[in-house]
């Protein structure tokens, strides 16, 4: 499956140096991206398009996108990962609710049964861990296939009211690089 990631960049951190840092082109934002993101091959992708958006690219023509450039479509990027974020966390509370695994002691009583119940709940058993793990791993901040969205400045996949505001403060110390990802 393709996913699209949205990579968040604090510009200083790529050309930090003082106060006065220079300005960093689209080249070395998306380069700096795709550096900071390598080491999650495997994790969060097992291939991707780092140049362009790949199969968005008529979306993203640039795939590196400047909050000073135009800060109202630069935050509704961030709410629009932040909104898939909430959807995957939904859907994983809703197969453990609707499964009866919400009670994580029941849930920890199944597993240690599990060898004498049959192929189905065993089944069961398996994507109740796997939903419960990405529900922990999105609530960790953990850059996976499924968070959509990685901040290289802060080394999270968490999207909350503290980034909107900075960006906001300081639009043009921030960019966002857009690559297709696959898993």
């Amino acid at each position: 499956m393709h996913y699209l990631h949205r990579i968040l960049v604090y510009i200083p951190d790529i050309c930090s140096v003082g106060k006065n840092y220079p300005g960093a082109t689209k080249q070395q934002i998306r380069s700096y991206a795709k550096y900071q993101t390598e080491c999650f091959e495997g994790h969060a992708f097992d291939w991707r398009e780092t140049m362009t958006a790949g199969r968005w690219g008529y979306e993203y023509p640039e795939n590196v996108l400047l909050a000073a450039d135009n800060p109202e479509r630069f935050q509704k990027e961030l709410q629009t990962a932040q909104s898939f974020q909430q959807e995957a966390l939904n859907q994983a509370l809703k197969y453990l609710e609707d499964n009866d695994y919400l009670d994580l002691k029941k849930l920890a009583a199944a597993v240690m049964e599990d060898a004498q119940d049959s192929p189905s709940t065993q089944h069961s058993l398996s994507m109740a861990a796997y939903y419960l793990g990405c529900f922990a791993d999105l609530i960790k901040g953990t850059y996976f296939y499924n968070s959509f969205f990685y901040d290289t400045h802060r080394n999270t996949s968490r999207l909350n009211k503290q980034v909107f505001e900075e960006i906001q403060a300081n639009p043009q110390l921030w960019a966002l690089v857009i690559f297709d990802c696959h898993y």
